[in-house]
């Protein structure tokens, strides 16, 4: 019976962990967004983000073609 008890406990706890776990990760995401989202436009202008955007692609693509 007691193993029973301690088997549900850690059970309850393993629960809790991975509870806090994806709420803190869904918290750093939703930060992530925000910054990404308004942050960043404030100082950097649409246009050179998509320049940058397409020039990176163009390097994954290269890499990738050479691999």
């Amino acid at each position: 019976m007691e193993e029973l008890k301690d088997i549900l406990k850690n059970l309850k706890n393993f629960g809790e962990e991975v509870f806090e776990t994806a709420k803190n990760r869904f918290k750093l995401s939703t930060l992530f967004d925000v910054f990404t989202e308004k942050v960043i436009p404030t100082f950097v202008s649409e246009k050179e983000l998509k320049d940058y955007y397409e020039k990176r692609m163009e390097e994954v693509n290269e890499f990738m073609y050479k691999l």
